[in-house]
C-alpha cells in the first residue's frame, strides 16, 4: 500500500508538473507545453536529439545521452523505450537522427561506433543494420577523398535521416579534418529500404572552406526535400546557415555522380544572421501540413516556421539581443529555459494536426507547440 501511494503520488506530481509548464509563448501565442528533466528514468533525458512521428500519432526520442529510443504519447506519457551502449544489434553509441516509414519501421543513425543506420520493427526489435556507403574503390568519389583519408581525415557517421514517400532513405554523412583541413565534404546518400546505394549527392572543397555541414533533412509526402545547412567549420568570416529546397528529392542520382547539391535546389532559403528567415546552426527541420517548414536553430535557441516560398510565419524562443551575433557558439548565445524558450534545440517534428514537438536539447526535455 505504501509502495502504491508512492507511485500515485509521482503519477499525480508529473501531471501537476505537466500542467503547469503550459503558457503562452512564442509570436503565434501558441500554448507551449513541456515535459521531461534531466535523469535516466523513464521520461527523463540527456540531451534528447531528434524526434519522429509514428503513422499512430506517438512520439520516438532518441535519447542521445542514455543512448536510447523512448516513445510518448502526444500528451507526453511514457510508453515505452529500447537501447543501451554497446556496439551490437539495438545498441548505441552516439545516436543521432531518426525516422519512420510507412510501415512503420524505424531508422536510427549512430555517429559513433560503428558509424551504422540500424532498422528496428515498430516494436523495437532489431531487424538489420548497415554502416558507411560511398567510398567504393575506383569510383569519382573515392578519387576525390582518397589523399584526405591518406592524410587522417575522419568519417562521421551518419547524422540526419529521412524518408521518401517512395520509401527511399536519404542519410547525410561528413568528412571531419585531421586538425589542419576542418572540413572536407558533406554529401547526402540514397538507399533502397534494404540499404542498397541508389544515389550519392555532395558538397565538397579541397581547402575545407565553405562546406556545408549537413544537420537537418525532411522529406514530404510530395518528394520536396528540405536540407538544413551549416558552414559550420568555415575557416573565415564568410560562412553561411541555410535552407535547401529540392523537388522530388536526389533518387536519380547514380553513386559514382558527385555534384553539389546546390545547382538541384529549387529555392534556398536564409543566411547567417539573427533576423527573420536568418540562421546560425539549424540543426533540424519538418514539413507542416500546409507544406510550411519549421526549423530547429541550435545557434540562436530558437524555432521558426516560414512558409513554402521561406516567407516568415513565426518563431518561438526568447529574443536575441546584444550578446548574440554571427560567429557565437551556441552556449553563448541567448538561451532560456523557461516556458516558450530554448537551449540549443535540435530535433523537430510535426504531426498531421500541424502539432510541433521540439527537441530542446540543453534543457533536456521535450516541447510541445499547438497551433490550432
Amino acid at each position: 500500500m505504501r509502495l502504491t501511494r508512492r507511485m500515485l503520488g509521482h503519477v499525480a506530481a508529473g501531471i501537476a508538473a505537466l500542467g503547469a509548464t503550459r503558457a503562452e509563448a512564442g509570436s503565434s501565442q501558441a500554448p507551449v507545453i513541456a515535459w521531461g528533466s534531466h535523469g535516466r528514468g523513464d521520461g527523463q533525458f540527456i540531451a534528447p536529439r531528434s524526434l519522429a512521428i509514428e503513422p499512430g500519432g506517438s512520439l520516438l526520442v532518441v535519447d542521445t545521452g542514455n543512448e536510447r529510443i523512448q516513445r510518448f504519447s502526444r500528451g507526453g506519457i511514457f510508453l515505452s523505450s529500447w537501447g543501451r551502449p554497446g556496439s551490437g544489434p539495438g545498441e548505441f553509441i552516439h545516436i543521432s537522427g531518426i525516422a519512420v516509414d510507412a510501415t512503420g519501421d524505424v531508422y536510427v543513425t549512430e555517429t559513433g561506433g560503428t558509424k551504422r543506420v540500424q532498422r528496428f520493427s515498430p516494436s523495437g526489435r532489431f531487424r538489420d543494420a548497415w554502416a558507411a556507403p560511398g567510398i567504393a574503390r575506383g569510383t569519382d568519389f573515392e578519387k576525390e577523398v582518397a589523399p584526405f583519408v591518406t592524410a587522417g581525415m575522419v568519417l562521421q557517421g551518419p547524422q540526419a535521416i529521412a524518408i521518401g514517400p517512395d520509401g527511399t532513405i536519404y542519410t547525410s554523412w561528413t568528412h571531419l579534418s585531421n586538425g589542419l583541413i576542418r572540413v572536407l565534404s558533406s554529401w547526402i546518400c540514397c538507399q533502397a529500404p534494404d540499404g542498397a546505394v541508389t544515389g550519392l549527392i555532395a558538397k565538397i572543397a579541397s581547402d575545407g572552406v565553405h562546406v556545408y555541414e549537413i544537420a537537418g533533412l525532411a522529406v514530404d509526402r510530395t518528394g520536396r526535400m528540405a536540407i538544413a545547412e551549416t558552414d559550420r567549420y568555415a575557416m573565415d568570416d564568410d560562412g553561411d546557415s541555410r535552407l535547401e529546397i529540392i523537388v522530388g528529392g536526389l533518387a536519380n542520382q547514380t553513386p559514382d555522380q558527385i555534384a553539389p547539391i546546390s545547382p538541384y535546389a529549387s529555392l534556398i532559403i536564409g543566411r547567417l544572421g539573427t533576423g527573420s528567415d536568418e540562421f546560425m546552426r539549424p540543426t533540424g527541420v519538418a514539413f507542416g501540413r500546409d507544406g510550411a517548414i519549421h526549423v530547429a536553430d541550435a545557434g540562436l535557441n530558437r524555432v521558426q516556421k516560414v512558409d513554402p516560398d521561406g516567407r516568415p510565419l513565426a518563431s518561438w524562443g526568447r529574443p536575441c539581443g546584444v550578446p548574440c551575433v554571427p560567429g557565437m557558439d551556441a552556449f553563448e548565445a541567448t538561451a532560456g529555459n523557461g516556458i516558450g524558450e530554448f537551449s540549443s534545440p535540435h530535433g523537430i517534428a510535426v504531426d498531421g494536426d500541424d502539432t510541433i514537438f521540439v527537441a530542446d536539447t540543453g534543457n533536456h526535455r521535450i516541447v510541445r507547440i499547438d497551433l490550432d
